[in-house]
């Protein structure tokens, strides 16, 4: 059963593990003059298969003009491929270029420094740890619907 106290600290557990991402991806991207909101763009377009302009939108909350502006700058900077969807026409189709997997290469290389003592954890659990974020979401997920 969902108690007050249970929904708070779920909440609170949220926006702290939100923050330190928010802290460690802001560090990885300032070099390379990037906004986290860039970076994790950058990321998301990486782990998927395609991603669209829509996806970037309902993924990260933001209107679909701020995606799309987000993205013409990202091109605009050389770091994603934009192409129109051949089966919608209206859809774009977004993927990394040569150098946004270059940026990419570079922000996990420093990233890496600050994930360090990771390397003393065992494996298994921090396969426990990210199946714990994976079930979760996928309950909250389960709620709104």
């Amino acid at each position: 059963m969902m108690t007050e106290k249970y929904l708070s600290e779920l909440c609170k557990s949220y926006y702290d593990l939100k923050y330190s991402f928010y802290q460690l991806i802001s560090v990885m991207c300032k070099d390379d003059g990037l906004t986290v909101l860039q970076s994790m763009t950058l990321f998301l377009i990486r782990s998927e298969d395609s991603v669209t302009i829509g996806d970037l939108s309902r993924y990260f909350n933001i209107t679909h003009s701020n995606a799309s502006s987000m993205c013409k700058k990202l091109e605009k900077d050389g770091l994603i491929l934009r192409r129109r969807s051949v089966t919608d026409e209206r859809s774009v189709i977004l993927s990394l270029s040569e150098e946004g997997t270059a940026v990419l290469e570079r922000m996990l290389k420093r990233g890496k420094v600050l994930t360090d003592p990771l390397n003393d954890i065992p494996q298994e659990r921090l396969d426990r740890v990210l199946t714990t974020i994976r079930e979760a979401t996928a309950l909250i997920s389960d709620m709104e619907h």
